[in-house]
């Protein structure tokens, strides 16, 4: 899966915006996997969220002559997935919250937000699968703002511009969210440490 800087990012919506399908095509395999985890934290469903990120990108599509000059392409992206996932909840009539990180398995954690090495032994890898799966325990825990900006921040790789387009607030706001957020995981990681004393 390739990575995309912002400016490759906004280089390929300048092509998309022409109709050029490779561009397209490059852009879906970057984001495709990224997007389908984000979308999970709204609908807790993969193949919900993989169809609705599916209908992100075929409405990117349909909208392409409308891209050229976006400010940020990636906002842009998650912008439309998290409003089509937002519309899939209203629609369905159910508030799904949660978390589906919380049932992923080591190897799909490994592609999103961890850097596993091969040479750790299973012990190893199997301690630091426990504290990715308590670090998404904790973030699950975080109020729905706290929880948006610091996902979009730390797991999406989003800056704070970026995460303020998505959440339609004010990117001081988003650094509020996130100072909160931080604030409050330190104080469960402290009291997780004061079980083991």
């Amino acid at each position: 899966m390739e990575t995309l800087t912002n400016e490759q990012t906004s280089e390929l919506f300048e092509l998309i915006s022409k109709s050029d399908q490779n561009a397209f095509d490059r852009l879906f395999r970057a984001f495709f996997k990224p997007l389908v985890m984000f979308s999970c934290r709204y609908v807790s469903d993969q193949s919900t969220a993989s169809d609705i990120v599916q209908d992100a990108f075929v409405k990117l599509w349909q909208n392409r002559t409308k891209l050229s000059g976006v400010a940020s392409a990636r906002a842009y992206i998650y912008t439309t997935a998290r409003n089509l996932s937002l519309n899939h909840i209203r629609d369905n009539a159910r508030m799904e919250t949660g978390n589906e990180m919380s049932e992923m398995q080591p190897s799909e954690i490994n592609e999103t937000s961890v850097s596993w090495n091969d040479a750790f032994s299973e012990e190893h890898s199997e301690s630091i699968y426990e504290r990715m799966q308590l670090l998404y325990h904790w973030v699950s825990q975080l109020s729905d703002r706290q929880r948006e900006a610091f996902e979009l921040s730390r797991f999406e790789g989003l800056d704070h511009h970026e995460v303020a387009a998505v959440m339609k607030v004010s990117p001081r706001t988003v650094n509020n969210h996130i100072v909160d957020a931080l604030r409050n995981l330190q104080r469960m990681h402290e009291q997780h440490e004061q079980k083991f004393k």
